[in-house]
């Protein structure tokens, strides 16, 4: 299951409508979520990278009896249509984000929950703790003493207790090791009024006063390329970065590699 972005940009206004739950969607908010594809090349990766995972997990699982779907929360096919999808009385529900929120996930497990009761439901979680998503930043990360190494995730609004700073903080020890960091929270949204920070920002002021010349982004909150890594990371963060005089850097994702595929289905078998 992901979040879902339109494949072509006629299909703006209903993706957005479907985000406010059915109200129609300002013309600002259209023409907005436009120009940043424009910004980031008139297209995402993402519908693609997902699209491969689910075909090369099913590649993976096959003759052992599974059947891989591929779901989305806001376009078709849809979570919302599960019930007329999927027939199997075993199902085992796979989020695509590396770290569990209750907020994130809640909207992918309660509507599809709701609709397979009776069925036996193993809920997969935490991707991005499997050994294999670790081993890759670990690679990755070494070297350049010039750079605040900055481990960045999606925010979520705050209304009560969720683990997911918590764990943002537990995966970016175990990745950074002995390594001195920061940790920012990006894309919030406009529908609530307090937001997980610190924002993206922070890292720029932080590489100022402390005297490094390049931040070095690492995206553990994400497992694929889509916009809130591309237009909020590698275009709006890289500008306001250079015109402080600080570099930016941005490490790869893992999007649809054997990394992403062996612990999604290591995570199944257990």
């Amino acid at each position: 299951m992901y979040y879902g972005f339109p494949e072509k940009r006629e299909e703006m206004h209903d993706y957005l409508k479907d985000i406010l739950h059915g109200r129609e969607p300002p013309d600002s908010l259209i023409r907005e979520n436009l120009l940043k594809l424009d910004i980031v090349g008139g297209d995402t990766p993402s519908n693609r990278i997902v699209k491969s995972i689910r075909d090369k997990v099913s590649d993976k699982l096959e003759g052992e009896g599974y059947k891989v779907y591929l779901l989305s929360k806001h376009c078709r096919p849809s979570v919302k249509e599960a019930s007329g999808i999927i027939n199997e009385d075993v199902i085992f529900e796979v989020p695509l984000f590396p770290v569990y929120s209750k907020f994130i996930f809640d909207g992918y497990f309660g509507p599809l929950e709701a609709q397979m009761r009776g069925r036996k439901l193993v809920r997969i979680t935490d991707i991005g703790f499997e050994s294999e998503m670790i081993d890759f930043y670990k690679k990755r990360i070494r070297g350049g003493r010039d750079s605040v190494l900055t481990f960045s995730a999606h925010s979520i609004p705050i209304e009560g207790y969720d683990p997911y700073p918590e764990s943002i903080r537990k995966l970016s020890s175990v990745i950074g090791e002995d390594m001195k960091y920061i940790i920012i929270y990006h894309s919030q949204g406009p529908f609530h009024p307090n937001w997980l920070t610190p924002y993206p920002e922070y890292s720029i002021s932080y590489a100022k006063e402390n005297g490094f010349r390049k931040i070095k982004v690492v995206p553990i909150g994400f497992i694929y390329d889509h916009l809130e890594v591309l237009y909020d990371l590698d275009y709006k963060l890289r500008r306001d970065a250079n015109k402080e005089g600080i570099e930016y850097e941005r490490l790869p994702l893992p999007n649809d590699s054997d990394v992403v595929i062996d612990s999604i289905v290591n995570l199944i078998k257990k």
